[in-house]
């Protein structure tokens, strides 16, 4: 085993020596990486890291920013995994997709039950008709459409 070629693996599975390590030092020194070997390895950081990673230099990251803007635009999705997470912890079963939502929110045409108001000057919540913490489950069956205030206003209470 001689020198140190491309691509050559040496001590696979084990710490280097200090000699081997010095033979390393050497063979890169003076040398400096290709606009090529630049480019693959930002390449590279891109696709693992994604656009805004700052673990590499140039890119950069507000997690702040990102996790204000993320919510925006997933706010109906927020409140989905906040019900599934809940659901989950008082164990009654159950579950249902957003699309199930969307189609049972279609189906009472947008509309609260209660105070007929339309959706775009209300916004529809889930509410389970018989609460979770009565042994509810999370089906779709077990759950209407209510706007925010009719919906606290019903607390856990069961009305047809």
């Amino acid at each position: 085993m001689g020198g140190f070629q491309k691509g050559h693996k040496i001590n696979l599975g084990r710490k280097h020596t200090e000699k081997s390590k010095q033979k390393m030092r050497l063979a890169s020194l003076g040398k400096k990486m290709s606009k090529e070997a630049i480019e693959k390895n930002r390449r590279w950081h891109l696709g693992r890291k994604g656009k805004l990673s700052g673990n590499w230099q140039g890119g950069h990251f507000n997690k702040k920013e990102y996790q204000k803007e993320w919510l925006r635009r997933n706010y109906d999705r927020k409140l989905y995994l906040n019900n599934r997470r809940r659901v989950r912890i008082i164990g009654n079963g159950g579950s249902h997709t957003l699309g199930e939502w969307e189609n049972l929110k279609a189906q009472y045409n947008f509309i609260c039950p209660y105070c007929k108001k339309i959706e775009p000057e209300i916004k529809l919540t889930r509410d389970h008709i018989i609460p979770l913490s009565r042994g509810g489950s999370d089906n779709i069956e077990n759950i209407q459409p209510l706007c925010k205030s009719c919906n606290s206003r019903k607390n856990n209470k069961m009305i047809n």
